[in-house]
């Protein structure tokens, strides 16, 4: 209850924030991302490893760049990179009025004119700005249809799994959101995500083109002048005791959208937490939270049962796991367990096997296209939730002589290209 309260205080807060139209000023590229997206701290500011990383490559191109943080994110000016301006109030007192205006209206009529409050805003915004090109991540249905209105090109970059069973990626785009309210083109990491989009995509006027991933692309092929990857791989290794290492992608919400009524503890299965316990002098596990995991109430909370349940176990470490660059964590670890983190299509670029717990991927289950590539070609696995199943699992992986190395991800040549091409024909 405390926790629920503590919660509550956070978000009134973050709904008041909200910075003049003054403020918004004209630049070639507006880049918008949330907290969520934020998993990253570079020189102590909150950094989007994939919306940042394409607006430093806008930026090393000689283009203006604004930044703007979604509703209700709560990290603004310089608490991130790039100094992102918020629009929160605005979009609250949409959202309150046609709370207040469904009685009268009825809820149609109320949600329709809520829509189109948030589009205005987002017209003022690009009228403000006059991009000549929108990029994010997963940007409002309501600021595609500005966007769109207005003939600027608005760009999705993939942050996560794309599959037919997604609920945005593979449902809600390809049947519930008009064809006017959505985006241009969505730019993806890899060749089987891109194959989702075009069962659909094309001919709903949405553009899918394959850039690879622009974090790992850093990552892969370091620039002498990224002070970021420089300063990051200088951190080393979180273990230097020769033991297998296995890296553990935690997700939040589980709780609320998979394991509604059940003992779920909120950060992991019982079953992984009782494989860590037993396997933690032979093995070291790196326990990596998701950004939302570390923040607010729920960082409060994750951090309580980790420090309760592994606190007194050396080889157990979840701070520097959380806080480091994934493609620099995956090059520490022989294993990767998850739910269903979209970790395991990076872990696959890597040659780093993966197992996936989430009883929902097996056959005939909510879950089953995700993963599909990976699970093919033998890089995932799904595991029961069972420490003894867990083990096994982790010990046939580590026995094997023959790995799959690292796989292609692509060149920042490809986002680079598709980035000039839009504004080139937007000029």
């Amino acid at each position: 209850m405390k926790n629920e309260l503590v919660r509550l205080k956070e978000l009134a807060a973050a709904a008041t924030l909200c910075d003049r139209w003054g403020s918004f000023v004209k630049s070639d590229v507006l880049a918008v991302r949330h907290d969520a997206d934020c998993g990253y701290e570079f020189r102590g500011a909150a950094y989007s490893p994939i919306v940042d990383s394409v607006v430093e490559l806008c930026t090393g191109e000689g283009l203006s760049v604004i930044s703007v943080a979604t509703p209700y994110s709560r990290l603004k000016g310089g608490d991130a990179f790039n100094k992102p301006l918020t629009l929160n109030r605005r979009f609250f007192v949409a959202a309150l009025l046609s709370r207040l205006m469904a009685l009268p209206l009825g809820r149609s009529r109320a949600r329709q004119q809520g829509a189109d409050r948030r589009a205005s805003i987002w017209r003022e915004v690009l009228s403000r700005v006059r991009p000549r090109l929108v990029i994010g991540v997963q940007p409002d249905r309501y600021l595609c249809r500005a966007s769109r209105e207005m003939g600027i090109p608005v760009y999705d970059i993939q942050h996560g799994v794309i599959a037919e069973d997604h609920w945005w990626y593979g449902k809600a785009l390809r049947h519930a959101v008009p064809q006017s309210d959505l985006p241009t083109g969505i730019l993806c990491w890899d060749r089987p995500s891109a194959s989702v989009l075009e069962q659909w995509a094309p001919t709903r006027g949405v553009v899918v083109e394959v850039v690879g991933h622009p974090w790992f692309q850093r990552f892969r092929s370091p620039s002498s002048a990224d002070d970021l990857v420089a300063e990051a791989l200088q951190r080393g290794r979180v273990f230097n005791n020769g033991k297998p290492t296995v890296l553990v992608s935690l997700q939040w919400g589980l709780h609320i959208h998979y394991y509604q009524n059940t003992d779920f503890n909120k950060v992991m299965c019982k079953a992984l937490e009782a494989a860590i316990l037993c396997t933690q002098e032979r093995y070291n596990w790196l326990l990596r939270l998701h950004p939302v995991q570390r923040r607010g109430a729920e960082g409060r909370y994750c951090e309580a049962y980790l420090q309760e349940t592994f606190g007194s176990c050396a080889q157990v470490e979840w701070e520097q796991a959380s806080s480091a660059p994934l493609p620099a964590l995956l090059a520490q670890a022989d294993l990767h367990i998850t739910d269903m983190s979209t970790v395991v299509t990076e872990a696959a670029w890597l040659g780093v096997p993966s197992a996936l717990l989430n009883p929902l991927l097996r056959k005939g289950g909510a879950l089953e296209s995700l993963y599909q590539h990976e699970r093919q070609i033998g890089i995932a696995s799904l595991v029961e939730q069972d420490a003894h199943a867990i083990e096994s699992w982790m010990d046939e992986q580590l026995s094997e002589e023959e790995k799959l190395g690292p796989s292609n991800w692509g060149s920042v040549d490809g986002l680079r290209s598709v980035l000039k091409n839009t504004l080139v024909m937007n000029d």
